[in-house]
């Protein structure tokens, strides 16, 4: 074939092609835009998670939890909500650098203002309670959150180690009665309602509590503190109808008494 032919082949297609109409370029443009954007968010929304998980966590106790704070900060690190964070930066940056003018910016700037926009927003969403709401639904809808992510269920149901979490279902002088994440009912021991600090508490109240376990029913109380955080908490333990009118009449019956 010789080379006029040849041209002549070229030049037809060159002819027969057709030029993509803007909208396509414009759309594919925007969502790029949006992608990013998007990966932005929802990784705003996981630092937020982070945030409330790690500013509500028990560093008020820690040395009842664990040996040492670098080994209570390993234990209580919400991984779960720190890896979904650096995926959704990541993606931010993926679609970030596809973007028109995307590919002048290198990676340390882009991840950079990832970064900041993630802690400005997810600040703001943290303290407007999105995150604190975020870890409610989550803990109520995904089985295995409370067991895997969220290990606070977990640190306040070792009672052999002395610590127990639950909700007041009862309070007497020098006692209350509480129902734990499993449903069982333990008596506290050497409660004293006059305690300053403690007099907010009431019956619903979920708490943590420091101490010994005595035997199946009765524990024995060091240290005695309302629940932060694990707002499902009164939830899970008032598992049925029963209880939460069992607790709406005693709190009747000790407003009544007061």
């Amino acid at each position: 074939m010789s080379e006029k032919n040849i041209s002549d082949q070229i030049l037809d297609k060159i002819k027969n092609v057709k030029p993509k109409p803007r909208w396509q370029f414009l759309f594919k443009d925007y969502m790029v835009w949006f992608l990013a954007s998007l990966a932005l968010v929802v990784s705003s929304l996981s630092f937020a998670v982070v945030l409330y998980m790690m500013i509500d966590n028990d560093w008020d106790v820690y040395t009842s939890i664990s040996n040492s704070l670098l080994e209570f900060v390993f234990l209580t690190l919400p991984y779960f909500w720190l890896l979904f964070l650096g995926i959704f930066i990541l993606i931010a940056y993926y679609y970030f650098r596809h973007t028109k003018k995307g590919y002048k910016f290198s990676l340390s700037k882009i991840f950079l203002a990832s970064l900041i926009i993630n802690i400005l927003m997810g600040t703001f969403l943290y303290n407007i309670g999105v995150g604190k709401t975020i870890d409610n639904v989550v803990s109520q809808k995904v089985p295995f959150y409370k067991e895997l992510i969220n290990r606070r269920q977990h640190i306040w149901s070792r009672i052999d180690d002395g610590l127990l979490g639950g909700v007041i279902v009862f309070i007497e002088k020098d006692y209350i009665v509480i129902k734990d994440i499993e449903g069982h009912d333990w008596v506290i021991k050497h409660f004293n309602t006059s305690t300053p600090g403690f007099l907010s508490l009431e019956i619903g109240h979920p708490v943590r509590i420091v101490g010994q376990k005595i035997d199946e029913q009765n524990f024995e109380m060091y240290r005695i503190l309302p629940m932060r955080g694990m707002h499902w908490m009164r939830e899970r333990c008032l598992t049925t109808k029963e209880d939460c009118q069992l607790i709406n009449e005693r709190n009747f019956l000790n407003t009544r008494s007061n």
